[in-house]
């Protein structure tokens, strides 16, 4: 169980790692693309987000490491945390559905467009593997908690 628990914080903080690197590395890409107004603002408001969210994460782990994971108390705050925080992650993410799809429609008017929307397509698409990573091993200590009491 403290196995378990120890991956999925150290992928929590991995994928709040992963929002703040994505979130530094666009603003200085923003300034050399062409983008609308309009999605750049979107765009500087994400990084924003990510940031911010990214420094909740990692204040939020950082009280769970000294967490033992002995017992099923202990174990559940950490899933409880964990949730929260993914939850927090899950609704910056979300944002960067909407940008790509105006900032692909925005290539599909004019080509010098599609810069603009491949920087943030790959950003989402790093940030969202290491969200996977995360929910997932969030999943398999919910699981092992499951699986604990079922013993019982």
């Amino acid at each position: 169980m403290r196995t378990a628990a120890q991956r999925a914080i150290a992928s929590v903080r991995d994928c709040g790692a992963q929002m703040a690197a994505s979130a530094k590395a666009l603003r200085a890409a923003l300034p050399s693309v062409r983008m609308e107004v309009t999605a750049r603002n979107r765009t500087l408001e994400l990084c924003e987000q990510l940031s911010a969210t990214a420094s909740e994460v990692a204040s939020g782990v950082a009280g769970l490491d000294a967490v033992s994971a002995k017992s099923d108390d202990e174990v559940r705050e950490v899933l409880r945390t964990l949730s929260t925080l993914e939850a927090q992650m899950m609704d910056v993410l979300a944002g960067f559905s909407i940008l790509a799809d105006s900032l692909e429609q925005a290539g599909e008017r004019d080509e010098a467009n599609e810069p603009a929307y491949v920087l943030v397509i790959d950003a989402a698409a790093g940030m969202l593997r290491s969200f996977q990573k995360a929910k997932d091993t969030t999943e398999a200590l919910r699981a092992a908690i499951s699986g604990r009491r079922q013993l019982r």
